[in-house]
């Protein structure tokens, strides 16, 4: 029964339309003749002028409130109608059918993941110590600055100390 639904929505709503549209007709036109009939006497002239302009108003309204209500509906039926497409999609082979099987929920399935292993505690972040910088190739010691403050050995023609920032002598 609820199988393709957005489709037999969508159809409902071309049918609601319809009849919609041909009753809207029916009733301005039964309206219309009622005003044409009092035309012919003079007391009741102006009641016939009325229900002729009322008949006509009624067949358009109403002809234009079923279109406009049948757009409502269909938009439903159509996304009902893309939903099912979308879900077959990404289900893919593993998409059921779920009316035609009375005791499989579309949800059925959707808690069962395995617990989560518990969760380590976190430990505090040390603090990161000042990173000493990297000492380079020993060269000869007749090349080299070491500085009085840090002994870091610096290039011949440093005049600053790389490690800590001393003026060299």
């Amino acid at each position: 029964m609820f199988t393709n639904i957005g489709n037999k929505i969508r159809t409902l709503a071309k049918v609601l339309c319809i009849i919609g549209i041909v009753l809207a007709a029916l009733s301005g036109l039964i309206m219309m003749i009622s005003g044409i009939s009092m035309l012919g006497y003079s007391y009741t002239a102006g009641a016939g002028v009325a229900l002729i302009f009322g008949g006509l108003v009624s067949a358009a309204l109403g002809a234009l409130l079923a279109w406009v209500g049948s757009f409502v509906l269909y938009g439903y039926g159509q996304l009902i109608h893309s939903v099912q497409q979308i879900e077959k999609k990404v289900l893919g082979d593993e998409y059921q059918d779920f009316d035609k099987q009375p005791n499989v929920s579309p949800f059925s399935g959707m808690n069962n993941a395995a617990p989560a292993a518990p969760v380590a505690p976190v430990q505090p972040i040390q603090p990161e110590q000042p990173a000493q910088p990297e000492q380079p190739a020993q060269p000869e010691q007749s090349d080299v600055k070491v500085c009085s403050k840090c002994n870091y050995v610096n290039a011949p023609t440093a005049t600053f100390c790389v490690g800590c920032g001393n003026r060299l002598d």
